[in-house]
């Protein structure tokens, strides 16, 4: 195993245009440990309350997810509570009840130290240095949200400076960068992010993009889909199967081409359904099969 995620264990209530779906499951680090079970062996870490029922570990466990750094505490697990109903692409939070996750802090076992590569998914910034600290990777991923850039910025500035790998969205990056130009605003934050070698634009309907250092561009559309029922997971989820793909590979420009576009559809698995069940469905098998119909569409 050479993925560790560090990042929500969580229920999620949703309301959108196809229903309503209470206390499913969610969280940052599950559905990119889901997304990335595909690819390669991850573990997670973090904490539940005493009301996550056990099959819903053993779920992951079944998955090949190693989960002996998720801790269960007395109280109870993170609860978000979201809406599309305004616009299906973009979330209003209703309520969060924080629970045990407002006092994480993340403890890697030895193994879990010593992975190749640690995902620092969405989460408050401090705990992802927490993480940092205690890692070994030779690779280090990270994500985040507007609120953490809007309530602790400099915080994630310092995460980010530490990180080689960025997964971001537009208003997330116009925010870290300071410009209302993406292209501006990526460079920018290369200039101040010494180790940061690739930033990866995620971009919901509208694809995803990826900068270098070294100057590469790359740019990878949606796959198309006809029904979103729940977009809830679908950026951890393209965070979890890019990291899967390039765990124990060089990152070399066609194989984060690759790996951009199977990002895409993993995450188009990811929202046809509430939570994570159409991406516990599917298979590897189907993933490259729509993979290899994305090229047909527009080859990169």
């Amino acid at each position: 195993m050479s993925l560790t995620i560090v990042g929500s264990v969580a229920f999620d209530t949703l309301y959108t245009p196809e229903g309503t779906k209470e206390k499913i499951m969610g969280g940052s680090a599950v559905y990119a440990a889901i997304a990335a079970s595909y690819f390669t062996k991850p573990s997670i870490v973090g904490v539940v309350g005493d009301d996550y029922h056990a099959h819903k570990i053993e779920l992951l466990q079944s998955r090949g997810i190693d989960t002996s750094d998720i801790r269960q505490e007395a109280g109870k697990t993170f609860h978000w509570i979201g809406s599309y109903l305004e616009d299906i692409n973009s979330a209003v939070t209703v309520e969060t009840e924080i629970g045990v996750l407002g006092a994480f802090n993340p403890e890697l076992n030895i193994e879990n130290a010593n992975r190749e590569t640690l995902f620092l998914a969405n989460n408050d910034p401090d705990s992802q240095l927490a993480a940092i600290e205690q890692s070994n990777a030779t690779r280090i991923a990270m994500d985040t949200m507007n609120l953490w850039l809007n309530i602790k910025k400099e915080a994630v500035k310092a995460v980010v400076c530490k990180s080689h790998v960025l997964f971001i969205n537009d208003a997330e990056l116009r925010l870290l960068g300071d410009h209302y130009n993406l292209i501006a605003a990526a460079q920018t934050v290369m200039d101040w992010a010494p180790s940061l070698d690739v930033l990866v634009l995620k971009r919901g309907e509208h694809g995803s993009s990826l900068f270098t250092r070294g100057g590469l561009y790359l740019s990878a559309p949606a796959f198309p889909l006809s029904l979103v029922k729940d977009p809830t997971g679908a950026g951890d989820s393209f965070a979890g199967s890019f990291l899967g793909v390039m765990t124990n590979k060089p990152w070399t420009s066609e194989n984060l081409k690759h790996a951009l576009l199977i990002g895409s559809v993993t995450a188009s698995f990811t929202v046809q359904e509430f939570g994570p069940d159409s991406l516990l469905a599917t298979t590897a098998q189907k993933i490259e099969q729509r993979r290899q119909e994305l090229i047909k569409t527009v080859p990169l």
